[in-house]
């Protein structure tokens, strides 16, 4: 009776459990070749899974069909910054997006990563266990060997030539078989497949939640996203036909490549008006509403030309006082590509076939480094994080989960080089091994979840030791390399209406 006596009562009103999805369309706003802005409606919720699509077009008739995408994150290696403003505010302004987005958002065993992501971006990054120096490398290639490719011996890690995005060649570069495998791109765009890159891998405000736009009443909102020029994440296979042992590779030419046909696909989740008021409502109240979300601030720095032998140490001030840290990761980028994977060791002499397999977004790593952080004065550790292992485990609590990449790709040690666990001129040696601090205390959320940062700076300690003379299937590791530091810190937005209209505060 009392069930049927509340279906009576009309003084109260429903509630519409119904939810709208309303997807648009956007063309930008204002545009140049490698910078695009768009604005969004103050409408509904901004979701996770609104997307970025574009194609890419190749330029002049020598690049037609011979360049495509690195096979290792694709086209998001090609998003250099992504700036999520609200009226005068930013909320979110990321330089070198892709380098933290690739390791945060790609993490994924290696199927889920190809078949999964390299629909939308165009990945395509296998590796395979050499049976036999003499085995095809890969399905369906019945040219190249293995030891022909890199020289690889049995039981050895290997980039997988047939199945993977590109077909690097010999060693040598003497093969004719260098070419895309897969999602060429041409002169004509309307042959070129379209990318697709969700707003949640590149936007850390959008880290497990959706943001309500509706709130930021009478205030523009713009994304605004800046693309890297085409040596930073294509390949040009024609280039490579010359020859590795000439020094030449395949990395594209930064004009051989530019982004067209730039769009945002936006889904505006636009929920039950009464739930749209009472969120309304917290910006009308004292403090107003509180928006709480990750930003990541990027610190650049370098580190200089090492000496022969000699153990380089540095410490790099990163700051973020008063502010509220959840991690740190040091990415190491080669200031000169042609450099990495670069040795007298390699057969040929001095092939440079390693240095396109990655390139540009290849977080290098060493034989010998080491790292400690100074936290409000006093180190993390009460010795430096030496062992690859360790320094594996303390990226993997960054993460969440281990990182998932193939041994040799990490673990870049004497003992991992000399027993030709991956070969040289493969490429996949040290290719990925960022360094990772995690400063989180274990709670939920994002506000004080991490570690509150005094006045002292944060000191990065770090020491690598330098070879000038390499040794068989040991990279160069005495080279200037630039240094990126990405820092996930809280951030929260207060809005609060007022009679003269919506006022947005940002702080951290």
């Amino acid at each position: 009776m009392s069930q049927l006596a509340s279906l009576q009562n009309y003084s109260e009103p429903l509630q519409p459990n119904s939810v709208d999805i309303r997807t648009e369309y956007l063309e930008p706003i204002t545009s140049s070749t490698y910078k695009y802005t768009f604005r969004l409606d103050q409408a509904g919720y901004l979701d996770t899974n609104s997307m970025l699509t574009f194609k890419l077009q190749s330029v002049g008739a020598a690049q037609d069909g011979v360049c495509r995408v690195n096979p290792y994150n694709g086209v998001l290696g090609g998003i250099k910054r992504v700036i999520f403003q609200v009226g005068d505010n930013i909320i979110n302004d990321v330089q070198d997006v892709y380098k933290y987005s690739t390791l945060k958002n790609m993490n994924m065993p290696e199927s889920m990563r190809n078949g999964y992501l390299g629909h939308y971006l165009g990945n395509s990054f296998f590796t395979n266990v050499a049976r036999a120096s003499t085995d095809l490398a890969g399905e369906g290639n019945v040219e190249l060997s293995y030891a022909q490719t890199c020289n690889a011996t049995t039981g050895a890690y290997v980039y997988d030539n047939g199945k993977s995005g590109v077909n690097f060649g010999k060693a040598d570069g003497t093969s004719t078989g260098i070419l895309p495998n897969s999602l060429n791109i041409n002169n004509d765009v309307a042959n070129n497949h379209q990318y697709g890159i969700t707003l949640g891998m590149l936007i850390p405000a959008l880290k497990g939640q959706r943001i309500p736009l509706f709130v930021f009443d009478k205030q523009r909102i713009l994304l605004t996203f800046e693309f890297n020029t085409s040596e930073k994440y294509c390949v040009n296979t024609k280039n490579g036909n010359l020859g590795y042992n000439a020094t030449t590779n395949c990395i594209a030419d930064p004009t051989d490549v530019i982004p067209n046909n730039v769009r945002l696909v936006v889904d505006y989740i636009v929920v039950p008006t009464d739930t749209q008021n009472e969120l309304l409502a917290q910006t009308q109240k004292e403090g107003g509403y509180r928006l709480e979300f990750y930003d990541v601030v990027n610190v650049e720095k370098n580190l200089p030309q090492g000496s022969n032998g000699v153990v380089q140490e540095v410490e790099h001030r990163i700051g973020q006082n008063n502010r509220e840290v959840h991690n740190i990761i040091m990415w190491k980028d080669n200031l000169s590509v042609d450099s990495f994977n670069l040795s007298a060791g390699s057969t040929p002499a001095n092939s440079s076939k390693g240095n396109q397999v990655l390139g540009a977004q290849a977080c290098i790593g060493y034989g010998q480094e080491e790292y400690n952080c100074n936290v409000d004065g006093k180190d993390e550790f009460d010795h430096f994080v030496f062992n690859p292992i360790s320094q594996y485990n303390e990226l993997s609590a960054v993460l969440g989960s281990d990182l998932k990449v193939v041994r040799p790709m990490y673990c870049i040690d004497d003992n991992t080089t000399q027993s030709k666990l991956a070969q040289l001129e493969d490429g996949i040696m040290g290719a990925m091994k960022p360094l990772g601090l995690s400063l989180r205390n274990g709670l939920p959320g994002v506000v004080g979840a991490g570690r509150m940062i005094g006045n002292y700076p944060i000191v990065w300690k770090y020491k690598r030791k330098c070879h000038s003379d390499h040794k068989v299937n040991v990279p160069q590791d005495d080279h200037t390399i630039k240094v990126n530091y990405f820092c996930e810190v809280s951030r929260v937005a207060n809005i609060l209406n007022t009679p003269q209209g919506t006022n947005v505060v940002v702080s951290y």
